[in-house]
């Protein structure tokens, strides 16, 4: 905000919480020039890109930002200083910045807004979908959000590189795997590549023709145009981009994330196609053939990690994902009800509405097979139906087990649950910096690790995490070697995992109605 004529400048920011319940990462792209003088300003969001690995990167923006201003002094040609500034964009690029609110991004990415992106379409239009995601996350109460700018001549490969990344050599970190050094992520979402699966030229809902007028004379100024008469300006046709298939997209996602972080969840959109008996874009049917096969494969186990959802959001005539509200309803919601609770069915902010529709028959279908989320409007709030997924929640050894992949709709339906695996990855993050702590501060023989390890899965328990009719039944803890100088336990523990359907019948004995109720 600016006041007296942009001298005197307000860059609101709130209070920082050390420590946060679930960190999210979001790639994606910020068209325009980073204002690099505001990111340098925010000394704990540089505090901790440092601790994150990436101190040699900022060495090289500082020394580009001086370079820039001694260039500037000496009235050195405008086009080397340009060069100077395309060093530092690249500089930025695919480095993870903690931000806490809508304000820091704008200040450092003051013209994302704005300035229009290379690949545009018919549906998605020429904007980034970032800003509005950063937007969304915030709002709906998300609290920290790393984010990563990705240049858009990158293209699929800026967000998932096809090259082997070792995460020690953190500087040649890109895309998605410089997020994977941020220990205490959980959750990533990506809208910008979202867009790029959204063909150029897929078709709206077409508008209804209306019947020209008779002619006649009017006077000088008249607005002629009523709106609704389809009309195609050659600045609307758009220059096509070869659209990935989903499964390969997954695959890429999955093969980068799975070996180094299985803790972390990812929230995807289901790409569009156009149906012409509808004369409406749908879900892509040939997408969810593929994932419907994918749930049968030997590696079904990876697609843990992916929460598929649909359909997108509009308002007015921009389309979105709908990835930015629900990673800030999550991350709002692991603060104050806990990891195991689910999203589902609570209201999300927002004033878009849900796009396409989406009636009551095709949302069962696509929440059993493949299993898919559905966003709709109830009550005049957006609400996702079931945090749902494409596998169930369960160890990777458990897949090898016979009827597993053709018993997914009966017997595991219940464990097909985002929040469940949402759990899990949270005890992986909290019980590895617990083991972090303890390997340079705990004598081995000390009987203290057992006794913590014990106290916080009771306090789980209680907070209802865990299931059983006592804590003896929702977990245990045993010293897994007696060894010199190793600190080693098994830990077991009965998770707790959402009702999937409750049947209640009604019997009618003796004249009296009688209900019971079935799990199942």
């Amino acid at each position: 905000m600016e006041f007296l004529g942009a001298r005197i400048q307000l860059n609101p920011r709130p209070s920082v919480r050390r420590q946060v319940a679930l960190e999210v990462g979001m790639l994606g792209h910020c068209p325009g020039r980073v204002r690099i003088e505001r990111l340098l300003a925010l000394t704990e969001l540089v505090n901790e890109i440092r601790q994150a690995g990436f101190a040699a990167r900022l060495e090289k923006i500082n020394t580009l930002v001086n370079d820039i201003a001694v260039a500037r002094a000496n009235a050195v040609a405008q086009k080397e200083i340009e060069k100077l500034l395309d060093q530092l964009d690249t500089s930025v690029s695919h480095l993870p910045m903690p931000l806490h609110s809508t304000a820091e991004f704008d200040d450092i990415f003051p013209l994302a807004r704005t300035t229009s992106t290379h690949y545009g379409s018919v549906l998605a239009g020429t904007r980034a979908w970032l800003p509005q995601a950063v937007d969304d996350f915030f709002t709906n109460g998300g609290e920290k959000l790393w984010l990563v700018r990705v240049p858009e001549a990158e293209g699929i490969a800026g967000f998932l590189p096809e090259q082997p990344q070792s995460l020690l050599d953190v500087d040649k970190l890109r895309g998605l795997a410089s997020l994977l050094v941020v220990n205490r992520l959980g959750l990533v979402v990506m809208p910008d590549l979202e867009r790029l699966q959204i063909p150029a030229q897929l078709p709206d809902i077409p508008r209804k023709r209306l019947e020209n007028p008779e002619p006649v004379f009017l006077p000088l100024g008249t607005l002629l145009d009523d709106g609704h008469r389809e009309r195609r300006q050659t600045s609307e046709l758009f220059a096509e981009l070869p659209v990935q298939p989903m499964l390969t997209v997954l695959r890429r996602l999955l093969q980068l994330s799975s070996p180094q972080r299985s803790d972390i969840q990812f929230i995807v959109t289901l790409p569009l196609s156009y149906s012409n008996s509808l004369a409406s874009p749908v879900a892509d049917l040939e997408a969810l053939t593929l994932l419907d096969d994918a749930r049968k494969t030997a590696n079904a186990h990876l697609l843990r990690q992916v929460q598929m959802v649909f359909p997108y959001l509009r308002q007015g005539d921009r389309i979105s994902s709908p990835v930015g509200v629900l990673a800030g309803a999550i991350a709002k919601n692991v603060a104050v009800n806990g990891a195991w609770r689910s999203v589902a069915m609570q209201p999300l902010i927002s004033l878009a509405q849900p796009f396409p529709k989406v009636d009551i028959q095709e949302t069962i279908s696509l929440r059993e097979t493949p299993g898919i989320g559905i966003i709709n409007l109830k009550a005049g709030k957006l609400k996702l139906d079931d945090e749902r997924l494409l596998v169930p929640a369960l160890h990777r050894d458990d897949y090898l087990l016979p009827g597993i992949n053709s018993d997914y709709s009966k017997r595991l339906s219940g464990l097909r649950s985002a929040e469940v695996v949402r759990f899990l990855g949270y005890l992986v993050r909290e019980l590895r910096e617990l083991g972090d702590h303890l390997i340079f501060n705990v004598d081995p023989q000390d009987p203290r690790p057992q006794l913590v390890l014990e106290r916080f899965f009771l306090d789980l328990y209680r907070a209802g995490a865990l299931r059983g009719a006592s804590p003896e039944d929702a977990f245990r803890i045993t010293r897994a070697s007696s060894a010199e100088n190793v600190i080693a336990f098994d830990i077991e523990i009965a998770p707790a995992y959402p009702i999937d359907k409750i049947i209640i019948t009604f019997v009618n004995r003796d004249g009296e109605w009688q209900a019971g109720v079935n799990r199942v």
